[in-house]
C-alpha cells in the first residue's frame, strides 16, 4: 500500500466535537461561477458511498441518512458551512428570510415562504404545502418517528387525539405566511432556536397529492418514499436511480426553482453501498470514490492525516426489563459489565481513531457558567458538581476499567443467579465488517474476564433500522445492544441524555429504561425542570440538576459508555472540502466542496 502515500490524499476532513449548531453565510455566487469555470470540461460528479441505501425517502419516518434526505427534501432552513467566517450557520432554504417574533414572550413567530420554488415535477410550493407536511408529520394515526408537534400550542393534545389540527399552533395564514405559536415553556430564546427546529429532516416537505395516494384505507400507514415512484423531490437534488441495497444517484435540478442553488456544488452524486473497509480503500485508490473515511488500521498508511474526536458517543444498552436474561435486572451484573470493559484495549483495537471513554453519560459539553455574569460557558465535566459524582460509591474515571471490581460485582450477580451460567443475547448492526469486529471484541472481553463457563454473549447481526425499532421503549426487544450512540448538544448538557427520558418532552421514541421507578421519576422531573420549567433561567440549578441526572444514570447503569467516535476523511484530487476541521453534523459539507 505504498502508493497510498501520496500528496493527493493528504487532505483530511477532521471530524470535530459537537452535534450542536452555529452562525452565518451560505453560498457566494462569484465563488460558484469560478468553480464552474474550473470544471467546464464536464459534469461535476461526486462519487461516494454509504453502508446501505436509505430504508425510506419519507422524511417523516426516516431513521438514518438525514443529510442525504435533506438534499432531496427541502426544509424551511438548512445548516451549512460559511467559508468566510469558518463557522456553521443557518440559511433560509424554503423560507424567505429570518423568522420574526411577534410578542415579548417569544411565543408567536412568523415565517415567510419564498415564492417561486416547486417540486421537481413543477408543482408549486407555498405555505400551505409546508403546513400539510407538518400536519402529516404529526398525524396521531400515523405515529411517525420524527414528530415535533409537542413544540406547538395544543400540539401535545393533538398527538393524543384531544383536539383538531386547526387548534395547533402551526398554521398557514396565507399562501406565503406561516404563523407558529409555541407551547408554554417551549418558547424559543432566539430566532436561532426557531431555525434549528425547522431544519430537522422530519420537517421536510412531502408532496400532498402523492402523499395522500400513498396512505392506506385507514390512513394509519403511508408508503410515501418507499420507491422513486412514490417520492417527489423538493430540494436541489432529485433521486434519478435507486437499486435498493446497492446504489443511489442524485441529480441536480436545473429548472431554477429549487433552493440553495448557490450553496451546493455537485451536478450529480453517486452513492454506492459498501461495507468492506478494504474495498473502500481499493476503490479510492482506483479513483472510483472521491471521499472516504478511514477508521481502520489502514488509516496509518495515509501520511499527514489529521483528525479530532467527534462527540458522537457509543456504548452498550442493557435492558433491565428483558424476560430472556433476568440476571440483567440485577444492578450488580450491570456494574460488572461497566467496570469490566477494557476500553483502551478493546476500543483501540477496533476503532483506532476513537477516544475510549467511560465518562460520558453527559458527553463533553459546555453550559452557561453560573459564576460568570457575562454569560460565558464552562465545560460541564470541569465543574465540582460533575467531579463529585460517584457510582455506587466509586469515583468515575475516563478509563472506567477495574477488572478486580468488575469481578466482585459479577460474583454477586452470579451467586444471585443461583450459580448458573448467564447468557446474554447481544444485537449489533450488520452495516459493516467493523461493527461485527466490535461485537466480537466485546464478546471476547467479557467472556475472557468472567469465564466462558459463567457467561455467554451470543451475537446477533441486525439491520440498523431494525435495531432502533427493537430497542424503542414500546418494544424493548433485546438483552444487550452493541450498536447505539447519540450526539452532543453544546450549552445544554442535560439534552445529551434525552434518549432515556420518558416524560412529555419527547413524544415518540426513547431508548433505555431506568430500572428503578423512583429514580426514573426523579430523572424525568429534573430533565423537565432543566429543559422547560423551574430551572430554565437558573444556570446554577441546571448545573446541579444535570450532575444529579448523570449520577442517577451511573447508579442505574442501564447503559455502558464505551467511546467517542473519531474518523479521518480523505479526498481525491478532484475536490477540495471547505473545512480544514469538521464535525459530524456537517458531513454534508461534501456537497459544498470545490471541484478542482
Amino acid at each position: 500500500m505504498t502508493q497510498m502515500k501520496k500528496t493527493r490524499i493528504l487532505t483530511a476532513l477532521i471530524l470535530s466535537a459537537t452535534m450542536g449548531l452555529t452562525a452565518c453565510g451560505g453560498g457566494d455566487s462569484s465563488k460558484e461561477t469560478s468553480n464552474k469555470e474550473k470544471s467546464s470540461d464536464g459534469e461535476k460528479v461526486l462519487k461516494t458511498y454509504f453502508s446501505d441505501t436509505p430504508q425510506t425517502l419519507n422524511p417523516h419516518t426516516t431513521a438514518d441518512n438525514y443529510e442525504l434526505l435533506l438534499d432531496m427534501s427541502a426544509t424551511l432552513y438548512r445548516e451549512v458551512w460559511d467559508e468566510e467566517t469558518g463557522a456553521k450557520t443557518y440559511v433560509a432554504s424554503l423560507a424567505d428570510g429570518d423568522p420574526v417574533c411577534n410578542d415579548d414572550e417569544h411565543k408567536v413567530w412568523t415565517i415567510k415562504v419564498k415564492d417561486g420554488y416547486t417540486f421537481a415535477d413543477g408543482t408549486e410550493i407555498n405555505a400551505e404545502t409546508v403546513e400539510y407536511s407538518i400536519k402529516m408529520l404529526n398525524d396521531p394515526k400515523l405515529a411517525n418517528r420524527n414528530v415535533n408537534a409537542t413544540n406547538f400550542e395544543n400540539g401535545d393534545a393533538y398527538l393524543k387525539g384531544e383536539c383538531d389540527w386547526e387548534e395547533v399552533g402551526f398554521q398557514a395564514v396565507d399562501e406565503n405566511t406561516l404563523e407558529v405559536t409555541y407551547a408554554k415553556n417551549y418558547e424559543p430564546e432566539s430566532e436561532k432556536d426557531v431555525k434549528d427546529l425547522f431544519c430537522f429532516v422530519g420537517t421536510a416537505l412531502v408532496k400532498p397529492e402523492l402523499y395522500e395516494s400513498c396512505l392506506n384505507e385507514n390512513k394509519t400507514e403511508c408508503s410515501y418514499g418507499s420507491s422513486l415512484e412514490t417520492f417527489m423531490a423538493s430540494a436541489l437534488y432529485e433521486p434519478t436511480s435507486l437499486i435498493q441495497g446497492q446504489y443511489l444517484e442524485l441529480t441536480r435540478r436545473t429548472d431554477g426553482k429549487a433552493p440553495l442553488e448557490d450553496v451546493f456544488t455537485p451536478d450529480k452524486v453517486e452513492y454506492q453501498a459498501i461495507t468492506d473497509a478494504n474495498t473502500i480503500v481499493q476503490m479510492f485508490e482506483k479513483g472510483e470514490l472521491d471521499a472516504v473515511v478511514a477508521n481502520q488500521p489502514a488509516y496509518d498508511e495515509y501520511d499527514g492525516a489529521r483528525y479530532v474526536y467527534t462527540i458522537d458517543n457509543y456504548g452498550i444498552y442493557l435492558n433491565s426489563e428483558t424476560p430472556t436474561c433476568t440476571a440483567l435486572k440485577d444492578v450488580n451484573l450491570r456494574y460488572a459489565l461497566y467496570w469490566g470493559l477494557d476500553r483502551e484495549t478493546v476500543v483501540k483495537a477496533v476503532y483506532p481513531t476513537a477516544l475510549p471513554s467511560a465518562y460520558m453519560y453527559v458527553p463533553f459539553s459546555t453550559m452557561p457558567d453560573p459564576a460568570d455574569k457575562d454569560n460565558k460557558t464552562v465545560v460541564y465535566h470541569d465543574t465540582k458538581e460533575a467531579k463529585a459524582i460517584r457510582m455506587d460509591g466509586h469515583e468515575v474515571t475516563q478509563e472506567g476499567y477495574d477488572p478486580d471490581l468488575a469481578k466482585e460485582y459479577f460474583d454477586k450477580a452470579y451467586q444471585a443467579n443461583g450459580n448458573q451460567k448467564i447468557t446474554i443475547q447481544a444485537i449489533y448492526a450488520d452495516s459493516s465488517d467493523v461493527t461485527k469486529t466490535w461485537a466480537e471484541a466485546i464478546q471476547s472481553a467479557y467472556q475472557d474476564l468472567f469465564g466462558e463457563d459463567k457467561i455467554a454473549i451470543e451475537l446477533q447481526a441486525t439491520p440498523s433500522a431494525i435495531i432502533y425499532e427493537e430497542i424503542a421503549r414500546d418494544k424493548m426487544n433485546y438483552d444487550m445492544c452493541l450498536s447505539c450512540g447519540w450526539g452532543n448538544t453544546y450549552d445544554a448538557p442535560w439534552n445529551n441524555t434525552n434518549w432515556v427520558y420518558s416524560g412529555p418532552y419527547v413524544y415518540n421514541t426513547q431508548y433505555c429504561v431506568i430500572a428503578d421507578d423512583n429514580l426514573a421519576a426523579q430523572w424525568d422531573d429534573l430533565f423537565y425542570k432543566c429543559a422547560m420549567y423551574d430551572y430554565r433561567w437558573d444556570a446554577q440549578k441546571k448545573l446541579e440538576a444535570t450532575a444529579k441526572m448523570e449520577e442517577i444514570l451511573y447508579n442505574d447503569c442501564s447503559f455502558i459508555p464505551a467511546y467517542s467516535g473519531g474518523s479521518r476523511y480523505f479526498f481525491s484530487e478532484k475536490i477540495t472540502p471547505l473545512m480544514d476541521e469538521g464535525d459530524p453534523e456537517l458531513k454534508f459539507c461534501l456537497m459544498q466542496a470545490k471541484f478542482n
